[in-house]
């Protein structure tokens, strides 16, 4: 259980580090939008950047929890899922002044559609953290998981809008960019978004599946964790070529002739998926022990013991 606990404060610290990672991104995109209208924006930067710098501190909070002795572990969970809904607040006031922009410009009717689901996104995942913070306030195990569940359910939602919203966005990337490499970045951002979804839903069959059983016995944990493992292993996927997407649209900025910021962002952007990415990996190995012996080596050594 400490190995479990010591790995999971592994991956919220992982988390956190990505979180400022992408504070760092929006602070370049703010330092390339100073000066120059609209204003909108540059609060809306202003805004998405504190959203990240509270989303790294809920993740130290959740790395402390699970540091911690175990009978603190579910309240400090509730504080950083507390705090995360608090982040994405921010984020959903981000959201609206960049709506505002797009309605106050002659952008095309599914762009300004997409600026509005893009709000609509960050109330998702701030539901989704409120209901979490809710769960491990309950001291049940089957009422704890019953609204992991919905939690799940909400982060699928997020991304299932994330989704569309780049859908709707992807006709004015073709039609600034044409079918060049920058488009194919921003597209195959787009489409890792249903792993994220895919990750989400899994997620919550699993706690549903937990919660329902009357009794928290041995196979009902292994069943639900082996799913969260499913489930954290779509998200490692969807990190993975998130990755990938935004170091071929850094590539393509910089072929372009975007400024230094916009090019520096977008590698920041890449380096905040690898490690969630990296995150997630941790998280697999904290719910399946014998993942973790293979990446330590232990299980090499004990097969093929060193003369």
């Amino acid at each position: 259980m400490q190995d479990r606990n010591r790995l999971l404060g592994s991956a919220a610290l992982g988390f956190g580090g990505a979180f400022a990672l992408r504070a760092v991104e929006h602070a370049f995109r703010l330092s390339d939008l100073l000066g120059t209208p609209p204003a909108g924006l540059v609060i809306a930067e202003c805004l998405s950047i504190l959203q990240f710098l509270v989303l790294c501190l809920a993740s130290f909070f959740a790395a402390q929890a699970f540091f911690s002795p175990s009978e603190n572990t579910r309240r400090g969970l509730r504080d950083a899922a507390a705090l995360l809904a608090a982040a994405y607040g921010f984020g959903v006031l981000s959201a609206a002044f960049t709506a505002g922009v797009n309605f106050s410009e002659p952008h095309s009717p599914a762009y300004r559609i997409a600026g509005v689901l893009d709000g609509v996104f960050a109330a998702a995942l701030m539901t989704a953290a409120l209901l979490a913070a809710i769960g491990f306030s309950r001291r049940a195990r089957a009422r704890r998981d019953y609204f992991l569940g919905w939690t799940g359910i909400a982060f699928m939602a997020a991304n299932l809008i994330a989704l569309i919203a780049g859908v709707l966005r992807s006709e004015g990337y073709t039609d600034d960019y044409g079918l060049g490499t920058l488009t194919a970045g921003l597209n195959l951002e787009t489409t890792s978004l249903v792993a994220a979804a895919v990750a989400g839903a899994i997620a919550a069959f699993a706690f549903f599946d937990a919660a329902q059983a009357e009794e928290s016995g041995a196979d009902s944990v292994a069943r639900r964790d082996l799913l969260l493992t499913a489930a954290a292993g779509a998200y490692a996927f969807f990190a993975l070529i998130a990755f990938v997407s935004e170091a071929i649209v850094a590539i393509a900025n910089s072929g372009l002739g975007y400024s230094g910021a916009v090019i520096a962002s977008a590698w920041f952007a890449a380096l905040a998926a690898l490690v969630s990415c990296a995150a997630a990996v941790c998280v697999i190995a904290a719910l399946q022990p014998a993942f973790a012996r293979v990446l330590s080596g232990s299980d090499i050594r004990t097969r093929y013991p060193s003369d």
